[in-house]
């Protein structure tokens, strides 16, 4: 029987793109028996002169190191959690001299990490970005360009990424991490030597704006299927990844107040997306992904800005980040697996606090970091 987590990873700091900060790997008491819950036990130092802390991988894995990055200062990480309470620095990733900015990361099969890199060859035009696999200890094995001599010159800029080992696919995201208008597209590689096999152009309707911005995709239980959503909340289909590879729009949220669709989670049937600028929290039921529907929604206060969510493999639980245009919180939802409803964890609290999360406004950690840090990826640690 699985237990819920003990601890909660956060991945926060206090820099920015225009100025150095620390960056810090925060320990949260995430253990539902514990009198301490909610509270920051331990805090890491990964960074002293740290950017933007960005993002980690979506699970810890079972073993090895735990990867993340740092946008703003193009550099990326790896965490000893051999004693949850008290990780350490394992060391820096090896630089991916082919590019620049790593993105978002995946496990593979095999323990090595595949990670997004935004930026490729300042040579090409529109420097496309490209695939990058590190080892367990962060030495480069191999990279691909999303360059694609289909799209000349078009803007890619490698976002996110998802794994389907059992067909030896990749498929990845083109969205900009600043006000960039780049290329709506999606990739489609094979996962084994990161050849890039197919560029889709996700299809734009004259009538709405949902095309762009692709997103996220996740794998869905059949291991061939892939959903995609852009931020301005339109969702598809690719299918056909092993062969011909087609993508479909399959439902879109209404504008203007559905804007802002980020990183979703998959729990069996269900499909649980944050959405930004509606400072809310759908679920959509995508047991057949050509027609999701929305089966439940939660709202969140009108200053918090969801974004990123990771669940508890142990319980219910899911861990809740802003995307940085609110007051720096992370909260703790419950998942009803049977209904799709979500509801907040109210005991997840700061101690004296009237509404439920953990603040980041004005810490007090461990490390000696006092002040205002911005939390971004969040993960559970057994």
């Amino acid at each position: 029987m699985t237990k819920p987590s003990r601890y909660l990873y956060v991945w926060a700091g206090t820099g920015d793109l225009k100025t150095k900060g620390v960056n810090s790997l925060i320990v949260i008491d995430a253990d539902p028996t514990s009198a301490k819950y909610g509270a920051v036990i331990n805090a890491l130092t990964v960074d002293s002169s740290g950017g933007v802390p960005h993002h980690t991988e979506f699970d810890l894995p079972k073993s090895g190191s735990f990867f993340l990055n740092d946008y703003g200062v193009d550099r990326s990480y790896m965490i000893d959690f051999s004693n949850p309470a008290k990780p350490r620095l394992a060391g820096r990733t090896a630089s991916v001299t082919q590019g620049k900015m790593m993105h978002s990361f995946a496990r593979l099969p095999n323990g090595h990490v595949l990670a997004t890199v935004q930026h490729g060859d300042h040579n090409v035009a529109g420097h496309p970005g490209g695939l990058a696999e590190l080892d367990g200890k962060g030495k480069l094995v191999r990279y691909g360009s999303s360059q694609d001599a289909a799209f000349p010159g078009a803007l890619i800029r490698t976002y996110a990424l998802t794994t389907l080992p059992a067909i030896d696919r990749v498929v990845t995201t083109s969205s900009p991490m600043d006000m960039e208008r780049t290329a709506n597209v999606v990739q489609v590689w094979r996962l084994s030597d990161l050849k890039l096999l197919k560029t889709l152009a996700v299809p734009e309707v004259s009538t709405d704006s949902a095309y762009m911005f692709p997103f996220e995709v996740r794998t869905l239980a059949d291991g061939r299927t892939v959903m995609m959503n852009t931020y301005y909340c339109g969702f598809y289909t690719i299918t056909g990844v092993e062969s011909e590879p087609t993508i479909e729009r399959v439902m879109v949220m209404k504008h203007p107040k559905n804007i802002g669709c980020s990183v979703p989670v998959i729990a069996g049937k269900f499909m649980v997306m944050p959405i930004a600028y509606a400072h809310r929290f759908a679920t959509l039921d995508i047991s057949d992904p050509a027609h999701p529907v929305e089966v439940a929604s939660v709202a969140m206060d009108s200053t918090f800005y969801p974004h990123w969510i990771s669940r508890d493999p142990g319980s219910d639980r899911i861990v809740v980040t802003d995307q940085g245009d609110g007051p720096p919180k992370v909260m703790l939802g419950r998942f009803d697996a049977n209904t799709g409803k979500l509801a907040w964890d109210d005991r997840f609290r700061d101690a004296g606090a009237a509404k439920p999360g953990v603040s980041f406004l004005n810490v007090k950690w461990p490390n000696g970091v006092k002040g205002k840090a911005t939390p971004h990826g969040a993960v559970f640690v057994p």
